[in-house]
């Protein structure tokens, strides 16, 4: 089953109304042109985080600040929708990485929530120095490679591996499906 994409177009529109931009002079700011832009307000399209960062950048906000419910400050509680937890799909189309950290921590942690299919393989570069991962199994079994070594991990267990130099990759050699929750430390 797809998840939509979240709705937060009108969030943009009413972001820029309030600067007192118009859609020309947005498109001018943020390097994203008007048609894309227009499309992005009317929930038309799905833009890149790229996209959004520039949009973001141009309109001095937060990219989260676009995706909380206008309950959320006086409540004091936040509720994300499952369709407003954004997701990666790795090249093999087996494994999904659901974002689950907040942008405002991304430069120091994020968390995922990690799902792999049967033979499903995550290929990810090097995240700098000092960085490392952590990958708690819920269900399955995964196997790591990084760093020259190789360990596989079932339910309970956490592979703790350094990501600051060369590729690192994720498997589930398994014939059933794996689930984890991965933090990375950078």
């Amino acid at each position: 089953m797809a998840i939509a994409p979240p709705k937060f177009g009108g969030e943009i529109l009413r972001a820029r109304k309030d600067a007192g931009l118009s859609l020309d002079e947005l498109a001018r700011r943020s390097g994203v042109s008007k048609s894309i832009l227009s499309q992005i307000e009317r929930d038309s399209t799905n833009p890149t985080i790229a996209t959004v960062w520039r949009i973001c950048a141009a309109l001095e906000r937060t990219p989260e600040s676009f995706f909380r419910s206008g309950d959320e400050e006086r409540s004091g509680v936040a509720l994300l929708s499952s369709n407003a937890t954004p997701e990666i799909q790795s090249e093999d189309g087996r494994c999904r990485l659901r974002i689950l950290g907040a942008i405002e921590t991304v430069e120091r942690m994020q968390w995922y929530e990690f799902l792999a299919e049967a033979g499903g393989t995550l290929v990810s570069s090097a995240h700098g120095a000092g960085s490392v991962e952590h990958l708690t199994v819920i269900s399955g079994r995964l196997s790591v490679v990084a760093n020259g070594d190789i360990k596989t991990a079932g339910p309970g267990e956490t592979l703790r591996y350094a990501t600051a130099h060369g590729d690192h990759v994720i498997r589930n050699n398994d014939t059933q499906p794996a689930r984890a929750l991965m933090v990375c430390v950078l």
